[in-house]
């Protein structure tokens, strides 16, 4: 096993790739400092665009093209590290964009107010024309966890009523999911952690269901305009099924990150914040059972990422480890840092990651290994495909 460190000018966050073939674009830097850089699958670096304020995710469009968000507008990187397009979206002085997706045909946009006001999801063309935009039902979140404590109460913990959220944003990486034909967007009370997740129709942006509010968790697409949505905090640890209707097919107590394999097989690497909880690797079976795999030491995770051999790979507690078909876990490298975000799995076996230290900084990690090609299902990595751009079958 061979691991070499790629040392990049900023703080890499963010990976996307835009083929097995790569680059890899790495978004490095945070507001005026952002840059985006281009690495090969030898980690060397092929160009560098300083983006402003421009801010991630970065969704890589099948063209190459690298795309990200500035307010109300989407910028293009071309494969070549040239400026590309701007499309400007229109929209309320007060809002922007909270993440989004490239379409096809166009870019799926969820917005949000600041402070919060309303929020909606638009569907345009390629030029920016709306093709519908849907205002989504006011938020009243509750959760049973939540208490609150004051001195008319002799400050005796208590459930807090239904409140409605100063802010409500959408998590920029898996808060906006299409599957088929339907979209799931999931707004968050960032100082709760409380959100609620509204799919909608791709066509017509119609409204089809709500979930209940619940703790935020890992949420990933199922196919066929299913998804999977996991609840974490506040005594919740679940992944629940729901078809393209909103019918919760299966829950599973289990949260965590997410495979979907080409044949449908679902596994979960489960992570959680609780200081004495015990995770594992498991595997999800469509009847509501589990099928257990050892239990893994340690939260922070980078990854998983899904070969077509059935075996997966994911940084954690400082270790790389691979994951058997049957569940067994093999550490096949040690070494300094905690996995941050997502793992990609390149051509031959190279899997790239960040690394994040505890005193500062992070590096871009690239690790050979003989893992198989990227599994073609419907959510074989983070963002469900190599290109950061959620959009599936």
């Amino acid at each position: 096993m061979r691991i070499e460190r790629v040392e990049l000018p900023g703080r890499p966050g963010p990976l996307a790739g835009a083929a097995a073939t790569g680059p890899v674009y790495v978004l490095c830097g945070m507001g005026t400092e952002a840059a985006l850089h281009a690495v090969d699958l030898a980690g060397r670096l092929c160009w560098s665009r300083s983006l402003g304020a421009v801010g991630g995710p970065v969704r890589v469009a099948p063209d190459g093209g690298a795309w990200l968000a500035d307010r109300d507008a989407v910028v293009e990187t071309t494969v070549s590290g040239t400026p590309g397009r701007r499309v400007r979206f229109s929209c309320a002085p007060d809002e922007r964009i909270g993440t989004f997706v490239v379409l096809p045909d166009g870019f799926m946009v969820a917005w949000t107010s600041r402070p919060y006001r309303h929020v909606r999801l638009e569907r345009t063309d390629g030029s920016g024309t709306s093709r519908w935009s849907t205002r989504l039902p006011d938020a009243r979140l509750s959760y049973d966890g939540v208490v609150e404590m004051s001195a008319a109460n002799d400050w005796r913990a208590e459930p807090m009523p239904p409140w409605r959220p100063a802010d409500l944003t959408p998590e920029r990486w898996a808060g906006l999911l299409v599957s088929a034909d339907r979209v799931l967007a999931t707004y968050t009370d960032w100082s709760s952690g409380i959100g609620m997740g509204y799919c909608l129709d791709l066509a017509t942006g119609a409204l089809v269901w709500v979930t209940p509010p619940h703790p935020t968790g890992e949420r990933a697409i199922a196919g066929q305009g299913g998804f999977l949505v996991g609840s974490q905090g506040y005594g919740a640890f679940s992944t629940r099924l729901y078809d393209r209707d909103g019918a919760v097919v299966i829950e599973w107590p289990s949260q965590g990150g997410l495979l979907v394999s080409s044949r449908g097989r679902i596994r979960v690497v489960e992570s959680d914040n609780a200081d004495t909880s015990t995770r594992r690797v498991r595997r999800l079976h469509r009847d509501g059972s589990m099928t257990d795999g050892p239990c893994l030491p340690g939260y922070y995770t980078s990854g998983p990422v899904l070969s077509g051999d059935g075996r997966a790979a994911f940084w954690r507690d400082g270790a790389l480890q691979i994951v058997d078909p049957d569940l067994r876990v093999h550490t096949v490298c040690e070494g300094e840092g905690e996995g941050v975000d997502r793992m990609l799995l390149l051509e031959d076996g190279r899997l790239f990651f960040v690394l994040t230290k505890d005193r500062g900084g992070s590096t871009l990690v690239i690790a050979r290994t003989d893992l198989a090609p990227l599994d073609t299902g419907a959510w074989p990595c983070g963002e469900g495909d190599l290109r950061g751009n959620p959009v599936g079958p």
